[in-house]
């Protein structure tokens, strides 16, 4: 945007972030402001107005339920795991609560196959022009894991997609302004892929199927799947389309890796 003519500026999330406020754009005017008092506000309403029909609870009951779910975890979870201890070491030893993605796969053997537009289609993303040594350092702390757990491998193929370096939940010191950086994580842009990628139609459950299913259980139980895609391995035909570019080398995927578009249907198929 120019002030006037001949003076250009660009203005950056990092920059507003630091204000802790932000713009407001009124006509041909823009305003910057500084964030003084924040009130915090939830969706709860929202979400109890969905949860009461299937749940057949008042508004009331539903938090209080709710608080209490979660009191009780946090209060619970070091006594679970102190009574629960030798089945937890069982369940490590037998390879239920581990590392290795792959290690039951052979038992449901689900795999992950692209269903290409264009098999001439040749995906040549630019690798990354401006890496610092300490971006560097993180790819190769990430390449290396994912080589440890055989997930990956290097690759030769003729495709190849940009990976890149986020930081998942970073938010600002309301103190200091000073940005905190989240979970640091590798992705990549499979754009390209999966635009030249029919869509798979299987459709994922709704709120509202899940709340009519257990509404109405007395008891709740959950398993978290660890990298539940890396427990889906790509089909032979399909690996060289996932190689990916980062600084130091080309790899590509043995499993099925975040990112692709058809990814959420056939994990949710392999639950099913």
């Amino acid at each position: 945007m120019g002030k006037n003519e001949g003076v250009q500026m660009l203005i950056g999330c990092n920059f507003i972030r630091s204000m802790q406020g932000g713009l407001r754009i009124e006509g041909q005017n823009i305003t910057f402001y500084k964030n003084i008092t924040t009130i915090a506000t939830t969706t709860d309403a929202e979400v109890i107005q969905a949860a009461i029909p299937e749940l057949d609870m008042t508004g009331l009951e539903y938090i209080e339920v709710r608080e209490a779910v979660a009191y009780h975890q946090e209060q619970k979870s070091q006594q679970f795991k102190e009574k629960f201890r030798p089945l937890l070491n069982r369940l490590k030893e037998q390879g239920f609560i581990g590392e290795n993605p792959l290690k039951h796969w052979s038992k449901n053997q689900v795999t992950f196959s692209l269903d290409i537009i264009n098999p001439d289609l040749q995906i040549q993303d630019k690798p990354l022009k401006h890496v610092t040594p300490q971006m560097k350092e993180q790819f190769e702390k990430h390449t290396k894991a994912l080589l440890q757990l055989g997930v990956i491998r290097p690759s030769k193929r003729r495709h190849r997609t940009m990976a890149i370096m986020v930081n998942s939940g970073t938010t600002i010191d309301p103190v200091t302004g000073k940005e905190i950086k989240g979970k640091e994580r590798m992705v990549f842009n499979y754009r390209s892929l999966n635009d030249n990628t029919h869509k798979d139609q299987y459709s994922l459950p709704g709120i509202n199927t899940i709340l009519k299913k257990v509404g109405h259980s007395k008891i709740y139980s959950k398993f978290d799947l660890k990298s539940g895609f890396h427990q889906v391995a790509m089909a032979p035909e399909s690996i060289e389309w996932t190689a990916f570019v980062m600084p130091g080398g080309l790899y590509e995927w043995l499993v099925m890796p975040f990112g692709l578009k058809n990814a959420p249907a056939i994990f949710q198929r392999k639950m099913d």
